[in-house]
């Protein structure tokens, strides 16, 4: 073999040094992330944080389901982390949520666990569960089932809570939901409020049964 044909070889085994690494990360990356590029629902999409490596066995870091409800307002829910049981059914954890309920007026979600169904636009929190509204209200409980398409936030189990126009507790649960006149908190089984009459002139968007 002539010098020609030897410096042409070894140029030939320095390129393939280069190229089969980098195929074979793009093989095993594209292995691990198809279930997920077939997993996105038609109304919405995933977003993943592929920062990190550590995406594995149906697991997502950082992921953040983004879709409408059914009057075209937007909704985002994200996590630390979130595994997925089937296409649209997936575990959370740490999720966090923000969703408008009547015009102007949105609410921050956030809980230890979670479940979130893309079919049905459903969000379930469980532990430690935190509701914190724009005009001041801050709500807390250990489980709570939020509609994102129609905006009804409801839970069964003891809730308290307090805000600009006084303080609740319901020892049964509660149930927000969007009315014409605003949104409305119901509470259920027995309850305690307490209203701040001066402060409830000036905040006529909400109201308490």
């Amino acid at each position: 073999m002539d010098l020609q044909s030897l410096q042409g070889y070894s140029r030939y085994v320095s390129l393939m040094k280069v190229v089969l690494p980098v195929g074979i990360l793009l093989t095993l990356a594209l292995s691990f992330g198809w279930p997920y590029i077939l997993s996105l629902s038609k109304d919405g999409f995933v977003l993943l944080d592929m920062s990190r490596s550590d995406i594995r066995e149906n697991h997502m870091v950082h992921p953040q389901y983004m879709s409408t409800d059914n009057k075209g307002q937007p909704y985002q829910v994200k996590a630390e982390w979130a595994k997925q049981r089937t296409e649209t059914l997936a575990d959370l954890t740490a999720p966090q949520g923000l969703m408008t309920v009547v015009e102007g007026d949105s609410f921050d979600l956030k809980a230890k666990n979670g479940v979130y169904d893309m079919n049905g636009k459903l969000l379930g929190l469980d532990g430690g569960v935190v509701l914190t509204s724009t005009d001041g209200y801050h709500v807390q409980t250990e489980k709570a089932q939020i509609s994102l398409d129609t905006k009804v936030i409801e839970g069964n189990v003891y809730v308290e809570g307090e805000g600009p126009t006084g303080s609740i507790k319901g020892q049964n649960g509660f149930k927000v939901e969007s009315r014409p006149g605003g949104k409305v908190l119901t509470l259920k089984g027995p309850s305690r409020v307490i209203i701040n009459t001066a402060a409830l002139k000036k905040h006529k968007g909400s109201h308490v049964e």
